[in-house]
């Protein structure tokens, strides 16, 4: 006889209070409308939410200066990438990367 494989298994459950930002911006081509979750959950990087597109993104402070992962992540116009990944990095704290060693 088979093991019976569990349907869901939880890996975790965590409890936080967050510190949420809403923020809405317009350029002169279009709106954004983000939701900004600070939380210690995602190595450093914070869960940005875009409320006019519905997606979103772990995002850190280098990501957000990336103007295609801007575009395809939380569908940020061409135009306005920079100008929005800009006000972006004003929000999110800058950590600096290190590389691991062997």
């Amino acid at each position: 006889m088979e093991p019976q494989l569990s349907p869901l298994e939880e890996l975790y459950h965590v409890s936080e209070i967050d510190k949420v930002r809403f923020i809405g911006v317009t350029t002169e081509h279009a709106r954004y409308d983000f939701g900004v979750v600070f939380t210690g959950q995602f190595f450093g990087k914070m869960l940005v939410v875009s409320l006019s597109s519905g997606r979103a993104a772990l995002l850190d402070h280098e990501d957000v200066l990336d103007d295609e992962a801007l575009h395809r992540l939380l569908d940020v116009d061409p135009i306005d990438t920079s100008v929005v990944g800009d006000f972006l990095a004003t929000l999110l704290p800058y950590v600096p990367s290190y590389e691991q060693a062997d």
